[in-house]
């Protein structure tokens, strides 16, 4: 079969193996180029619940179906701690700015970078062709989806459910049957027309993370939809709550989440996807993933 509903129900049968049940379509509405309110979906929405925790780990899943003999080229990249890199901690879009007693510990999910080779732009190789859009397509799929996700867990924040604020984390995925390159550092124009086969100039991954920021238009989406989303009196909640945290005002929250978010995400090869979910799954459960919150004075 070369559809890829068959891939959605055997990443959705990994994740039950694990425990997540009811992984289900994600949808979401935006407007589309014409100006027209349009609704989206990504393949799989999972939410991994860890209640005795209040954690909340949301998977949005893209699934990629190729026929065999597809590659995905990538440019490689390094990570990189400073203002306008990347550090592997980025992949993981985390809602604790509203947490005043907890916050997720990025130092102890970028300590794992090793493991998650960075790279930049990618474009798909088929047998006699290429196809430039296939690889943008499902990023911008999971970009829109996770601001939608993001809006939907910052809803919730604003109800007091608990004494305790849950802690919500999103991660953007594509799961695909292509066979995924990475170009060789250094690696020359020169060398790619001479090589004969792929290996020579490039490594080959199961699973990467891609590093692609927003663009000035889903900026201006992100933006849009969160001050759309919420009434005057939700506001000012979340305004309470983000000041009792990190004293940002609201405006200042939105700000920084569009200007990077999501900017990370993993791209799993198919054959490696019980493992990879498998770590995933295991990331959010140690300890030293959730500390308290050392507020300013």
């Amino acid at each position: 079969m070369s559809s890829g509903v068959p891939l959605e129900y055997s990443v959705a049968q990994v994740y039950e193996s694990l425990g997540i049940s009811s992984p289900s379509e994600f949808q979401y509405e935006r407007v589309n180029a014409d100006g027209v309110s349009q609704v989206f979906s990504v393949d799989l929405g999972v939410t991994d619940a860890d209640h005795n925790r209040d954690l909340q780990v949301e998977n949005l899943v893209e699934c990629k179906y190729r026929h065999d003999g597809t590659n995905w080229i990538f440019t490689p990249r390094q990570y990189e701690r400073s203002y306008g890199g990347a550090a592997f901690g980025d992949l993981f879009v985390a809602l604790d700015a509203f947490c005043p007693e907890r916050k997720i510990n990025v130092s102890a999910l970028n300590k794992f970078h090793e493991h998650y080779p960075l790279c930049g732009k990618g474009i798909e190789l088929l047998p006699d062709d290429a196809n430039p859009k296939t690889i943008e397509q499902a990023v911008q799929q999971l970009r829109y989806a996770v601001v939608a996700k993001a809006i939907e867990n910052i809803s919730y924040l604003s109800i007091p459910w608990s004494d305790q604020v849950t802690l919500v984390v999103i991660v953007p995925i594509i799961v695909t049957t292509a066979q995924l390159w990475r170009l060789k550092v250094g690696v020359t124009i020169e060398e790619i027309r001479k090589a004969e086969e792929l290996s020579e100039v490039a490594d080959h991954h199961d699973i990467v993370v891609l590093w692609q920021e927003p663009n000035e238009l889903e900026s201006k989406h992100t933006k849009r939809a969160f001050f759309e989303a919420f009434s005057e009196n939700e506001t000012r909640d979340l305004e309470g709550l983000l000041k009792s945290a990190s004293s940002n005002s609201f405006g200042a929250f939105v700000s920084t989440f569009l200007a990077r978010k999501p900017s990370l995400f993993m791209v799993i090869s198919y054959p490696r996807i019980k493992s990879a979910l498998t770590n995933l799954h295991k990331f959010f459960t140690q300890p030293s993933i959730v500390v308290p919150r050392v507020k300013k004075t």
